[in-house]
């Protein structure tokens, strides 16, 4: 499970990246006409399934990280880029939405990086209490 845990916030990070890059590039690449056949990129499976997967990653994550770091920023960050996923992102879907959802994904992957970060700096300050509790 501690395998697992450790990955977690990588996972989380690179689904949530993957996704911000996704609102941001397929405007832009089925504009041009680059990818004609692939249009279902653009689907409403697709971007639920992106939304959908960082939402249990980041639940999962982060949630499970708050009782060893308590700290609520990643959360905080978190759930303000799914805000602006999932509501102005399909308010505005036909104007700006695009930027609004990667705005979301990077702060959602963001937020794995504080995750990450955080966890790290307490498994040194755990590490070295013990340290200093075995010298004594």
């Amino acid at each position: 499970m501690r395998i697992i845990r450790s990955y977690l916030d990588l996972l989380g990070f690179s689904a949530s990246f993957l996704c911000a890059v996704h609102c941001l590039a397929m405007p832009l690449v089925l504009s041009f006409g680059l990818v004609g056949g692939m249009s279902w990129l653009e689907s409403a499976w697709v971007e639920w399934s992106f939304i959908l997967s960082t939402l249990v990653l980041a639940s999962w994550s982060l949630v499970s990280s708050f009782p060893k770091h308590r700290n609520s920023r990643p959360l905080l960050f978190a759930g303000l880029g799914f805000v602006l996923i999932v509501v102005l992102h399909h308010l505005f879907e036909d104007t700006i939405g695009h930027y609004f959802a990667a705005i979301g994904g990077a702060m959602v992957a963001y937020a794995h990086y504080m995750n990450w970060r955080l966890l790290r700096r307490k498994a040194i300050t755990t590490e070295l209490q013990l340290t200093t509790a075995e010298a004594a």
